[in-house]
């Protein structure tokens, strides 16, 4: 890895930050953090990467800004939907985004998945680009900035770990690829349990309106996010909009004597 900074430097810090701005997972933090610590070796310049990465994460947020605010809500859920924990991503974004508004995009890079969901998130909201640009810009100097001090402040810290793992060789590599595989099946495991649950429990659109018209009287709950309700305008006449985070205090506006649907997005 220092062999190949040390060749294409800025080039690859780019392309790093860049990529893991646009959704896939690169450890370009650590890159960055890497390439502060041996910032003399590398033939490089603090000024130089903090330019760098801060054009190469602009970018990329500026892509899922843009889409965001053309395609709407479809993008927000193709992202969700790559997640590890796709059930939870939306609501937990966009109740982060109703809290604190623009201000998230602050520590959004510090937040595994919220990095990629807030940039179209904003742009589904209709936020002006100018506020946007500032807040992201924000986030992203903290983000970089932080990462330019930790490799300074502990690059002789670096210099020694770099040592260690080239003496330790292949084996090192191997458990550490082993034990990530093992995490992602534990995931991917829960995931599948997860969607088993909801294939034994769930109720799709035809049946529901089968038991309405059927007299049946269902109690319909709508269990989106507050910023969801206001932003959707499609809404099931009757049905009681409980907030997940307002659920425990409201559940006992739920009539316990009748078939009970609730829903979400």
């Amino acid at each position: 890895m220092i062999h190949i900074l040390r060749q294409h430097g800025y080039p690859l810090l780019f392309v790093a930050v860049l990529v893991e701005n646009l959704g896939l997972p690169v450890p370009s933090y650590a890159l960055v953090l890497l390439g502060a610590a041996l910032v003399a070796d590398l033939h490089l310049s603090l000024g130089g990467i903090a330019l760098v990465t801060a054009l190469a994460a602009l970018a990329g947020d500026g892509v899922w800004y843009a889409l965001g605010r053309t395609r709407g809500r479809p993008i927000l859920r193709t992202l969700c939907s790559l997640s590890l924990n796709p059930d939870s991503c939306v609501s937990r974004t966009e109740n982060l985004f109703a809290r604190h508004g623009l201000k998230s995009l602050l520590i959004a890079k510090f937040l595994p998945g919220f990095n990629t969901v807030a940039p179209p998130l904003a742009g589904m909201l209709r936020l002006s680009l100018g506020r946007f640009l500032l807040f992201d810009l924000g986030g992203i100097a903290l983000w970089a900035g932080s990462a330019l001090l930790l490799g300074r402040l502990f690059h002789s810290e670096v210099e020694w770990l770099l040592e260690w793992l080239a003496a330790f060789g292949r084996t090192g590599v191997i458990i550490a690829l082993v034990a990530f595989v093992g995490w992602l099946l534990l995931k991917w495991i829960e995931r599948r349990r997860f969607y088993r649950f909801l294939e034994r429990s769930r109720i799709t659109v035809s049946e529901l309106k089968d038991l309405m018209e059927r007299g049946e009287n269902p109690v319909i709950v709508d269990l989106r996010s507050d910023l969801t309700y206001q932003v959707d305008g499609t809404k099931i006449l009757g049905a009681i909009h409980i907030p997940p985070k307002e659920f425990a205090s409201r559940a006992e506006e739920i009539p316990p004597d009748r078939l009970i649907v609730m829903y979400c997005t």
